[in-house]
């Protein structure tokens, strides 16, 4: 079974439930619905076909709702192409004239930031400028970088962070509509502090949102400043490469990338990378070499998940994006992972990583009953070799456990742990997870937030 998990966003080439369909055939575990792009309308309808697809294949797919955040975006103008040398001029307006080179930036605050010399990166970095003269009614800078300047992409002062407010009346309304239509996570953008994930929370309990898991997205400097803080509060993490690139020189983000999933681990919080992990594959059917190598080096740190976004997004080959990551995952899996020391643990913590010892000792597969999902939760903490299967009672929980690394999860109709065991060995019979000489670990808690049973089973001859 393979456990890093795949995620891709989902896009321009990849709405139709066909292609959606295909995705789910190539590996794909998750979806990633971007709300910086597109109407409530179009992700309702996306919504709709998951869940339809989902219920027809008995599946169990996390939907993850990724807000906007305090971003500065470009706004209307049609592409316009770039080379090193050229000047262009940012307006602090709605539209802007490609005749004049002129890119629209309409946000107040920017313009108050800018400085002669400053560093602007637009979409991450795929273009560079340079701010040369400050003018009466615009900014004159020079490209570094070629390129095509698009609207409604991202645009930052490099090492600079504008004081925009974490969550927007945008983001609030989407919010709302992923709480109306169960989304199973809430992607927090450019998260600085445990207070911006704390807001959230927040707002999420005040729309009834209470069972929808916060995903807090380390892609500020502030954010990795704060990040053990940023962690704790949140239920799992992605490490958004991208963006940190304006706040880092890019020979850093190895190790900024590497120190994240070393944190959430320690702190047994779910993470995942993404950002341009096949970016070449937006354009051609088949990764370069040092993607791959990319990919390797997340996969031996032990993340749960891949993140693949404008490569199912807008590029030419999404299904075989995730055939080719599902491959390299494959290969990578055969060696061994980064080890990583567990900090801060309760008992029941311990509880689990014994049984995850437990059962490497032994040979064994682990399965799990859990009502909301808190002790698959821990088990996948401990990177067990073993297959863990996870059970619950609610579809919402097994969802969300689709984020975990190596965890699969069912749903059972069942509220008593002792009572559903024996239903849960038939099941996996059924399924041939488990066969005959298996030796199969049960564990589960007594009560709501424990992991307090283990149980030893060698399968017999039915």
């Amino acid at each position: 079974m393979r456990k890093t998990k795949i995620f891709v966003t989902l896009g321009p080439s990849t709405f139709s439930r066909s292609m959606i369909l295909r995705l789910i055939r190539a590996g794909v575990d998750g979806f990633r619905l971007n709300f910086s792009h597109g109407t409530h309308e179009e992700k309702e309808e996306i919504i709709k076909i998951i869940r339809d697809i989902e219920g027809r294949r008995k599946l169990f797919i996390p939907i993850v709702g990724d807000l906007q955040g305090p971003v500065v975006r470009v706004g209307e103008m049609e592409d316009l192409p770039v080379k090193r040398g050229d000047i262009v001029y940012l307006i602090n307006d709605v539209k802007g004239d490609i005749e004049k080179k002129e890119v629209p930036v309409p946000n107040e605050k920017l313009y108050s930031m800018i400085e002669d010399g400053d560093v602007i990166l637009i979409e991450s970095g795929r273009v560079v400028l340079q701010v040369r003269n400050i003018l009466d009614v615009k900014v004159k800078a020079e490209v570094l970088v070629d390129g095509v300047i698009k609207p409604e992409k991202t645009l930052a002062i490099k090492g600079k962070d504008i004081p925009l407010p974490t969550l927007s009346d945008k983001d609030v309304e989407d919010v709302k509509f992923g709480v109306e239509k169960g989304l199973d996570y809430i992607g927090l953008s450019f998260v600085r502090t445990a207070r911006d994930v704390k807001g959230l929370r927040e707002i999420l309990d005040s729309l009834g949102g209470e069972d929808v898991k916060i995903l807090s997205k380390i892609e500020t400097k502030r954010g990795v400043e704060n990040l053990k803080w940023i962690v704790k509060e949140s239920d799992a993490i992605l490490v958004a490469r991208g963006d940190l690139a304006i706040y880092y020189d890019l020979e850093r983000i190895p190790e900024i990338q590497r120190d994240i999933v070393r944190v959430s681990r320690e702190l047994g919080k779910p993470v995942m990378i993404g950002t341009q992990l096949l970016d070449s594959m937006c354009e051609n059917p088949i990764p370069s070499r040092s993607e791959v190598v990319d990919v390797v080096a997340a996969i031996r740190e032990g993340v749960d998940g891949l993140l693949l976004t404008g490569e199912t997004a807008i590029g030419k080959y999404p299904v075989e994006s995730v055939l080719w990551l599902n491959r390299i995952i494959r290969e990578a899996e055969k060696g061994k992972i980064m080890e990583v020391e567990p900090k801060e643990e309760e008992l029941y913590d311990r509880f689990a990583h014994g049984i995850v010892q437990l059962s490497e000792s032994l040979g064994a597969k682990i399965v799990a009953y859990t009502r909301k999902g808190t002790t698959a939760y821990r088990l996948a903490r401990y990177r067990p070799n073993s297959e863990v299967y996870a059970f619950t009672p609610m579809l919402k929980a097994a969802r969300q456990l689709g984020i975990l690394r190596g965890v699969k999860a069912y749903t059972i109709d069942e509220t008593d742990p002792q009572s559903a065991f024996p239903k849960i060995i038939d099941f996996l019979r059924e399924k041939q997870e488990i066969t005959l000489g298996d030796i199969v670990i049960l564990t589960a808690g007594m009560t709501a937030g424990a992991t307090d049973i283990i149980r030893v089973e060698k399968i017999g001859v039915s």
